[in-house]
């Protein structure tokens, strides 16, 4: 139990780290970083609206709040 509990403690970190990313990167360039993320203007808005609290409420959710885009990697089209 001790190492499940270790592994929803590293996603809750990993996404309190990615959505404060991703705000930050909707403040820095809103356009490019929705073509980064593959995320629609709906999303980003969402996203970019989250307070704190709610972000921690969502990080907390023990499941990645991402997903890889297999389109996006190197050698893949």
């Amino acid at each position: 139990m001790a190492e499940q509990d270790d592994i929803f403690d590293a996603i809750e970190s990993f996404n309190l780290s990615y959505l404060g990313l991703v705000q930050q990167m909707l403040r820095i360039d809103r356009e490019e970083a929705i073509r980064q993320l593959g995320i629609s203007d709906k999303t980003a808005s969402w996203i970019a609206a989250l307070t704190l609290a709610q972000i921690e409420e969502l990080a907390s959710s023990r499941e990645v709040v991402c997903e890889l885009r297999a389109e996006a990697v190197p050698g893949r089209a």
